[in-house]
């Protein structure tokens, strides 16, 4: 009782807080920079595994409390967020999805409350700026997920500047935040100690020029993982219709001591090695894929197709915990990577704006079908699988409500799997629903 008293407090304090802190800026004249806004998502997850024991559901109630103030002298701002999540009712094993673990086998606990952003902002006069603290990020390789109640956010330095048609890019993050707890905590790998992994940084840059975008990003996971990956895409305006390709290719690679075997447990098949000694082993990745994409929008419709193709085995985790970010159009909305070793997969796509039935209403369908994946370290002879899954995803902008957004996704997962093949995933069937509602001061 005490401790739900104290967190009333502190979510009290902050509400208090980040609201005179636009009173006080008044006084200055800071009012017209300054940004405060609560966003609330109500959230819903039911998830139907092939073994009944394993199914969860959770509905839950996510609260963001944000402020950022204006640049002082046009130079320095500060901003905090607090992230609130709170249990309405959750049935099997449901913890560390949407709320921790609480006391009882596979339950959760009743609520958290975190001081999710703590940023100082410098501004690089109108081309860039450097932002130090506690923070969301987003970039090809690592992006805070919004996919949960409230998202991850990462402890360090990100910084951009933009030269004419590029803009450049860089980050160096220490610990994180994640979207499921209250805790901030080092980086490590699935056999390592909390802090093994000292630091995450990367550098990219993006140009873009009339119909042309290109992105290029390097990611290190230190003394563990690196990526490399280069983006392109070209729309090509036809009559009444608009036509964009886009391609990309991508690397993953062991990059120290601490990529052993069983360091990525959930994707990688090194300890079907014989003789391995798991978290003592070294194990190595030389991973490769490219993919291919059409999209072709016209009127209400919208229609694509790509295809991927991985050779090596494709890691998309950076480290312990992380669900990544996957550059890839055939990944899946929910669950499996469809990155491994010989991997070819396929996706079709229409989309719908259904704005003749209400304003705002959109529904996407996706078929993907990945094939000959193989045991990512003996190949075939450890296992094969093939994956594919079709989902449903429909959104609604309420245009008689301002900033109130709600959202349906459907996603059947099946697989085929004969021996081991540890990033091909079980069976599933998800529902996700979401009510977002963002009030701005």
């Amino acid at each position: 009782m005490a401790q739900q008293f104290s967190r009333i407090f502190a979510i009290t304090g902050v509400v208090l807080i980040c609201v005179s802190i636009p009173s006080y800026a008044s006084i200055n004249g800071l009012t017209e920079q300054d940004e405060f806004n609560i966003k609330l998502r109500s959230i819903y997850f039911d998830r139907d595994y092939d073994n009944d024991a394993s199914d969860d559901s959770t509905f839950a109630q996510g609260i963001e409390l944000n402020y950022q103030s204006g640049y002082f002298n046009d130079l320095i701002s500060f901003g905090v967020s607090n992230y609130t999540v709170l249990n309405y009712n959750s049935t099997g094993s449901a913890q560390n999805n949407i709320l921790p673990a609480g006391d009882e086998k596979g339950g959760v606990d009743d609520s958290f409350s975190k001081f999710g952003q703590y940023f100082i902002d410098f501004k690089l006069g109108d081309k860039g700026h450097v932002k130090i603290g506690g923070q969301k990020t987003k970039s090809m390789f690592l992006k805070s997920s919004g996919s949960r109640a409230i998202p991850n956010t990462f402890r360090g330095v990100f910084g951009d500047y933009k030269m004419g048609n590029t803009k450049v890019y860089g980050y160096a993050y220490d610990k994180w935040s994640r979207r499921h707890d209250d805790k901030w905590e080092d980086f490590s790998t699935d056999q390592s100690h909390n802090g093994a992994i000292s630091v995450i940084w990367g550098v990219g840059a993006s140009y873009k020029k009339n119909a042309l975008k290109i992105d290029a990003e390097y990611l290190n996971s230190h003394d563990y993982l690196s990526k490399m990956g280069l983006t392109a895409s070209y729309d090509i305006k036809l009559e009444q219709s608009k036509l964009t390709l886009s391609s990309g290719v991508f690397t993953s690679k062991d990059d120290g001591d601490l990529f052993v075997t069983g360091a990525e447990g959930g994707d990688l098949d090194d300890e079907d090695v014989s003789d391995t000694i798991t978290g003592l082993t070294q194990s190595e990745n030389d991973g490769f894929a490219y993919y291919l994409d059409a999209n072709w929008k016209k009127d209400i419709w919208t229609l694509g197709a790509a295809f991927t193709k991985v050779s090596d085995a494709w890691i998309e985790d950076n480290f312990s915990g992380d669900h990544g970010t996957n550059p890839f159009p055939t990944r899946s909305l929910i669950g499996a990577d469809l990155t491994n070793q010989n991997e070819v997969t396929w996706q079709a796509r229409i989309g719908i704006n259904l704005k003749a039935v209400t304003s705002g209403l959109t529904t996407k369908f996706y078929y993907t079908s990945g094939s000959d994946a193989e045991n990512s370290a003996i190949g075939k002879a450890g296992g094969t699988a093939d994956e594919k899954y079709w989902a449903v995803d429909t959104r609604y902008k309420v245009e008689a409500i301002k900033g109130l957004s709600l959202r349906w996704l459907f996603l059947d997962y099946t697989t085929e799997k004969t021996g081991s093949v540890d990033g091909v995933k079980g069976d599933r069937a998800d529902h996700r629903v979401y009510m977002d509602y963002t009030i701005k001061f």
